[in-house]
């Protein structure tokens, strides 16, 4: 007996709002009235669902909860512009989640800003009218999701240019701009990090934690700024010190606690319940998301995809019942096999192959042009299924 009941299909036409629905499930579900009228009996068999047809409105299904889970109403529009390289990596800023931990943020629905990539507004811009060193102006726009108790660190990365006096060591100086009055009629810096470096070019990175976290917890302008000063360097003091190239521009990451805290603890291993030839109980079923397939590849770095699983199969079996790990299996074992029960009797309901335990799915994406956000999304990769 499939266990694809009308609650099922209603769900999940009630949550996929823009799903292609078959016609069929229109024609079924509209009218009510006038098709009890036509007919009180409606044949089900007449309106069977194919394996495609579920599959779409599964994928629709996991489509729609990724947008709840990140506060979004569709996919953000992008523009185009290449990312930097150490933030198309990404390896260098975060480590890979190990898939085989649980996180310790099951319970909440909206997804954990783990991480924020900012890049600048305007590039190039000078910070001080009196320019006396080869520098660079980055203004930043903090984002609105993370509280300044949230920050664990922040860095400023940036990428060095060639000077001509690279043979001897060079020194950055990274400071604060702000403003004496608050017309912003005065301008002042505030120095927040001297960095010497023998790099000839490349990448370097400051920590600028503290200033990140006054701007987060004062946020009377959302608009900052650093200037990146090359006092020794040999340029022209009109020339940037810094690269504002695609591939090398500057950008800050700001790492919450939320990361840090990521408690993970190792599940105890259990019997595998993935689906496979000739198994017709209650399985984990593959059902992988190509967010290329789907038209989201434009706006989500990583992953490429992912397998988010499904469960399927039979609970009528005592068998079913005994491999699935379901906290109410040993109820449901007693009502429908325990003693006394008479065996030529059917149980008067079915239990359904339903997930009991997920994985969350830790996703890199672009909501603004100005931003990269990773944020660990709870719930959202079948872990375990069993008969409830």
């Amino acid at each position: 007996m499939k266990c694809i009941s009308l609650l099922f299909l209603l769900f999940f036409l009630s949550v996929v709002s823009h799903a292609k629905v078959p016609s069929i499930f229109v024609k079924f579900f509209s009218n009510t009235e006038e098709n009890e009228v036509q007919d009180n009996a409606i044949d089900m068999q007449d309106y069977s669902v194919t394996e495609d047809e579920l599959t779409k409105l599964r994928i629709e299904y996991i489509k729609n909860q990724i947008l709840k889970k990140l506060r979004l109403k569709e996919k953000p529009t992008i523009a185009g512009g290449d990312l930097p390289k150490p933030v198309k990596e990404y390896e260098q800023l975060l480590p890979p989640q190990d898939m085989g931990l649980e996180s310790s943020y099951s319970d909440d629905f909206y997804g954990k800003t783990t991480q924020a990539i900012v890049f600048p507004y305007a590039d190039e811009a000078r910070c001080s009218r009196t320019i006396r060193f080869p520098s660079a102006c980055l203004p930043f726009q903090m984002p609105n999701d993370i509280h300044s108790s949230e920050v664990s660190t922040a860095e400023l990365w940036f990428h060095k240019e060639s000077d001509m006096l690279d043979e001897h060591n060079q020194t950055f100086v990274i400071s604060e701009v702000t403003h004496w009055d608050a017309r912003r009629s005065f301008q002042k810096t505030t120095p927040i990090a001297i960095q010497e470096t023998s790099l000839t070019e490349g990448w370097l990175r400051v920590d600028v934690s503290y200033v990140v976290k006054t701007w987060l917890g004062y946020q009377n302008s959302p608009l900052h700024a650093i200037n990146v000063a090359c006092k020794t360097c040999g340029m022209d003091k009109m020339q940037s010190p810094i690269s504002f190239k695609s591939d090398s521009k500057p950008f800050l990451v700001i790492y919450t606690h939320s990361q840090q805290r990521r408690s993970y603890t190792h599940r105890r291993q259990k019997r595998s319940s993935n689906c496979g030839e000739g198994i017709n109980e209650c399985c984990r079923e593959s059902l992988y998301i190509s967010f290329a397939d789907i038209g989201w590849d434009d706006w989500i770095i990583q992953p490429e995809g992912y397998n988010a699983y499904f469960c399927r199969g039979s609970c009528t079996t005592a068998a079913a019942m005994t491999l699935s790990a379901s906290e109410h299996n040993s109820i449901l074992q007693k009502v429908m096999y325990g003693k006394g029960r008479r065996r030529e009797i059917p149980p008067e309901f079915t239990p359904c192959c339903a997930a009991n335990r997920f994985q969350p799915l830790q996703l890199v994406f672009r909501d603004t042009n100005k931003t990269v956000t990773t944020k660990l999304l709870t719930n959202m990769i079948v872990d375990t299924c069993g008969c409830m």
